[in-house]
């Protein structure tokens, strides 16, 4: 399949346009190579982008994290890259003005999507596709399917069922139609190993009042079979994440449908006693896999790449107990490779590590007992004055929020502001969230919490939460400081972070000249928790790199 192709479709069928999403039905959720059509037809690899195929050009819609990234992996002469905060409606009604046809894949939209694009974009016309001319959007993979313990997990599946029917049964529902995959791999406490960096276990649920779940993983003709069972009941379903194919099957069989938001998406996102104390204890090890990679680097970076940087890295943290897998795929970027927000190198763009730039590496882990994510910028000789004081000013709105105290009911949209506040003073800004909702051993990025300029989703104690500002200069070098940390109460009520990450921060890259003793305290004081922590757990030669990271200011 080519864009080629679909124009000539296009054309024949007198379409206008095709809107191609990453997703496939599991909306949301991250794909396989193999069911990225828009990979497949553009050579773009972000986690995020549209494309919308006209009968004479093509537009990929990516957010500023992937500018970069899709102009250098797409070609020009049959792609224009465009980089927008807008949805795919908001983009077509500001620069679409003749009416259009367009078709989509019925399978890949959500309704709340396709029902705004109808309401709001009235002079155009929006068509599903009868002919399937993507094909088939789900891989036949085979996928290792297994249960999480509830050592781990807290909560066992029964319990967590109990809640669904209680809730039910509050709304009167006969039966609760689960289409996010995620949701259904916390309820049932099941993972898999289908996606290299998520162990989600990819599937449908169909929840009925009394308790009994059936669940579709593949042959979904057998859930249009088992709906048609339901004729005349109340099925709840979540317009925002249910496929727009799943809405036209229901009403075919003539069941009630309702839009009821998915309780499980914030229960999830509240971590209970025992994953917040695995999150803290996988955080610890992970601590430890970082600061020996990180002493290594030291004795090791001259004649060292980026993909050694990738591979030694994994082998730290496959040594630490309960290691599942990465928690996606290493961003090891060095000098200017590092200005590429999500760069992951390959072997045609893997650097050599030098003394006269900064290597940006941000990774993380699924451990079965909670999940990590860290960035961290390292030096190595002597950096210049503008990457120091670049860093320090990073640093700075890093602390900011890290040591943040807040009402409840703040939300991430006013945090974000808050921490780019320093950045912007200086007249620099970065053009990603600062800050993401994680899954424990799920998704290293869960909503429905962010810390971004949009997100109008309260943070609750329990949230775990990343916090990572950082700051770009195209074609030089790029920096960004991330911890995860854990949203708890304070002792008058309000809410505060504690930190789960245990990682020194870059002595080398730090002007003390710039922070206030608020900041260095703060900054004394994490590297204190750090040395406590992980000084017992190091052997000789990598305690007396950390002693080195953590001296106070």
């Amino acid at each position: 399949m080519t864009i080629n192709d679909i124009q000539n479709y296009l054309k024949t069928k007198e379409f206008d346009a095709y809107i191609i999403t990453r997703n496939n039905m599991f909306i949301g959720q991250d794909v396989l190579d193999e069911e990225n059509k828009i990979k497949e037809l553009t050579g773009f690899t972000g986690s995020a982008g549209t494309l919308i195929v006209f009968q004479n050009r093509a537009v990929l819609m990516v957010d500023g994290r992937y500018d970069l990234q899709a102009k250098t992996q797409t070609d020009s002469s049959l792609v224009e890259v465009v980089c927008t905060r807008d949805s795919i409606g908001t983009w077509i009604n500001h620069n679409i003005h003749e009416p259009h046809k367009f078709v989509y894949d019925a399978w890949c939209h959500s309704i709340s999507e396709v029902d705004y694009w109808r309401r709001s974009l009235d002079r155009h016309v929006f068509v599903e596709d009868k002919d399937n001319l993507l094909g088939n959007r789900i891989s036949a993979k085979e996928t290792n399917i297994f249960e999480l313990q509830n050592e781990f997990c807290g909560i066992t599946t029964d319990e967590k069922i109990s809640y669904l029917t209680e809730f039910m049964a509050q709304n009167h529902l006969d039966a609760y139609l689960l289409c996010e995959a995620d949701s259904v791999s916390w309820l049932m406490n099941l993972r898999s190993d289908l996606i290299e960096y998520s162990p989600i276990f990819r599937a449908f649920a169909l929840v009925y009042a009394s308790g009994e779940v059936s669940l579709f993983a593949s042959d979904f003709s057998k859930l249009v079979d088992e709906l048609a069972s339901l004729k005349g009941k109340n099925i709840g379903i979540n317009f925002s994440r249910t496929p727009k194919k799943m809405q036209s099957v229901i009403k075919a069989n003539e069941a009630f449908y309702r839009n009821v938001s998915n309780p499980i998406v914030e229960w999830k996102a509240t971590k209970n006693p025992v994953e917040i104390a695995g999150f803290k204890a996988c955080h610890i090890r992970d601590g430890v896999a970082v600061v020996k990679f990180l002493s290594w680097l030291r004795d090791n970076f001259s004649g060292s790449t980026e993909l050694d940087c990738v591979n030694k890295l994994h082998e730290f943290r496959a040594q630490e107990q309960n290691f599942y897998s990465e928690s996606f795929a290493t961003i090891a970027g060095f000098g200017s490779n590092g200005a590429i927000i999500h760069y992951q190198p390959t072997l045609d763009t893997n650097k050599k590590i030098t003394g006269d730039s900064i290597l940006l590496l941000d990774s993380g882990g699924h451990y079965y007992d909670g999940t990590t994510d860290i960035t961290r910028t390292v030096a190595f000789e002597n950096p210049s004055q503008e990457i120091i004081d670049s860093y320090t000013q990073v640093l700075k709105a890093h602390i900011a929020l890290s040591s943040q105290v807040f009402p409840v009911g703040t939300l991430g949209a006013q945090l974000d502001a808050i921490t780019r506040s320093s950045l912007w003073n200086n007249r620099k800004d970065y053009a990603h969230g600062t800050g993401h909702g994680v899954g424990c051993c799920l998704n290293v990025h869960e909503g429905p919490q962010s810390i971004s300029l949009k997100n109008q989703v309260p943070l609750q104690s329990g949230m775990v939460c990343s916090i990572e500002p950082g700051y770009y200069k195209e074609e030089a070098y790029g920096i960004r400081i991330e911890n995860l940390a854990l949203v708890v109460e304070d002792s008058d009520g309000w809410l505060k972070f504690e930190p789960l990450t245990v990682v020194p921060y870059e002595p080398k890259l730090i002007n003390s000249s710039l922070l206030n003793v608020q900041e260095k305290d703060w900054l004394n004081s994490y590297h204190q928790k750090v040395g406590a922590t992980l000084l017992p757990l190091l052997d000789e030669a990598t305690s007396a790199w950390l002693k080195e990271q953590i001296k106070p200011l």
